[in-house]
């Protein structure tokens, strides 16, 4: 289920350049000293963003977890930077659970479905700060074997759907299914059930958390498990405010023909004045207020006192990595190539969506026409149809800012290799963390080739 987002608007994302520009020779400074492109990676907005979105979830009379969804992005400084910010940590899969465990996370839930029995294995190792939401009536039977065969309690939640959750109705079991659910939990000597969890995306209002709660709570006072319930987790999908926008021209129809090959719909329309259209996103203190007032009419009225947790993770991490590029080539005064690839952002998301891309080097506030593309040898490597600035010049440098979410998780090697990783730590201090991929970490047989004679 994802709850409808308001109309879009119209605007300008100035405030997100403007900021930018203030930083202008903090980001040029980065350039200089370690090259393009580079993802750079900024504590002081993931700082920021965490420590807003446990502002706005922090309640006197009802307690809260928040855990970062590592599958946000897991590249090892933000998530360092975000356990330090205080937060758990949400994982789904091994690979992340192992990544949560050596980041010394205090609690880690593990979610997703079709979990091997090395994933399970690897939370009973730790079931002492692992909560393992369940995917499944079998996932339940495994866990309980394997948790019998090591003697060893582990605390878990269910994850439910609901018709309406759409395309999310591949996770978990139907909400009508947990009556069913917890009796066969109560059948088990190693497997604590102790909560629910829910999962929607792409809120920009808080409607879908609460329409969920509403109809979650009659289900709770009906089928508690042994202990009753400890927690009500209800996901992520919490979505950043003014950071990317939509093309006017293109509709969903357009979008349909392109696809069919009928049409271009990823060309600007002739008479584009290049504004976009933002999404009215309700912001996260007045979206954490309805959702406090819905949990407690719809859950602790009912049952009591529970625990509310929570699975952010676009919103704490967009903000705090931008990519940042340098003019290779420039063609005409409306064709340009960058040094890097779109394959650094994993698909070709800037055909339709906006996102601002800034000249730092001849910076202004006004826009120019001008399609920048990628480094790559396809013509939908595009960084975007205008940019922030006097003119064009080889050698200027560019800055893509918040991309921080599912960007880095999503990059592929695709005729380029992956760019390096930079971290921006608030006392104004630049390091390299993460190099550039050589042809070796690619191919590893290679290291003893004849190619590379010792």
């Amino acid at each position: 289920m994802t709850s409808s987002s308001p109309p879009l608007r119209a605007g300008q994302l100035r405030a997100l350049v403007d900021e930018c520009l203030e930083q202008r020779a903090q980001f040029l400074a980065a350039s200089e000293a370690f090259g393009t492109p580079q993802y750079l990676v900024d504590q002081m907005r993931i700082d920021a963003q965490a420590a807003r979105f446990l502002r706005a979830f922090s309640h006197p009379q009802q307690p809260t977890r928040t855990h970062y969804a590592l599958k946000s992005n897991p590249s090892l400084p933000v998530v360092q930077t975000i356990c330090r910010a205080g937060l758990c940590a949400d994982a789904s899969s091994g690979l992340e659970l192992e990544l949560a465990l050596r980041c010394d996370f205090p609690h880690i839930v593990l979610s997703g479905p079709a979990k091997s029995d090395g994933e399970l294995g690897l939370a009973l190792d730790h079931a002492d700060r692992v909560t393992v939401h369940l995917d499944s009536f079998a996932e339940l039977k495994r866990l309980e074997a394997l948790a019998a065969r090591r003697q060893t309690p582990i605390r878990t939640g269910i994850r439910i759907n609901t018709e309406a959750h759409g395309n999310w109705t591949k996770f978990g079991i139907p909400a009508a299914s947990l009556g069913e659910f917890t009796a066969a939990a109560r059948q088990m000597d190693w497997v604590q059930l102790q909560g629910i969890q829910f999962h929607l995306s792409w809120n920009r209002q808080a409607r879908g958390y609460i329409e969920t709660l509403r109809a979650l709570g009659p289900l709770l006072v009906a089928h508690p498990p042994t202990d009753g319930w400890k927690f009500v987790d209800i996901g992520g999908g919490f979505y950043p405010e003014d950071d990317e926008a939509a093309y006017p021209w293109l509709t969903d129809d357009q979008r349909l023909r392109a696809l069919s090959g009928q049409a271009n719909a990823d060309a600007p329309a002739a008479d584009w004045d290049l504004s976009y259209l933002l999404h009215a996103v309700q912001p996260i203190e007045d979206m954490a207020s309805e959702v406090f007032a819905a949990f407690a009419q719809f859950v602790s009225s009912s049952i009591g006192p529970l625990e509310l947790w929570l699975e952010p993770g676009r919103y704490i991490a967009n903000k705090g990595v931008h990519i940042l590029l340098r003019v290779a080539d420039v063609k005409s005064d409306d064709i340009a190539i960058a040094d890097g690839g779109t394959n650094l952002l994993g698909w070709e998301r800037l055909e339709s969506e906006h996102c601002p891309l800034i000249n730092l080097t001849h910076p202004s506030t006004q826009q120019r026409r001008c399609r920048v593309y990628g480094s790559l040898c396809t013509p939908h490597d595009l960084w975007g149809y205008a940019y922030y600035g006097t003119h064009l010049e080889v050698g200027d440098i560019l800055l893509l800012p918040a991309q921080g979410s599912y960007v880095q998780t999503l990059a592929q090697r695709f005729i380029k290799p992956v760019c390096q990783t930079v971290y921006w730590s608030t006392d104004g201090q630049l390091e390299q963390v993460e190099a550039a991929e050589r042809l070796e970490d690619r191919y590893p047989a290679l290291r003893d080739s004849a190619l590379h004679p010792a």
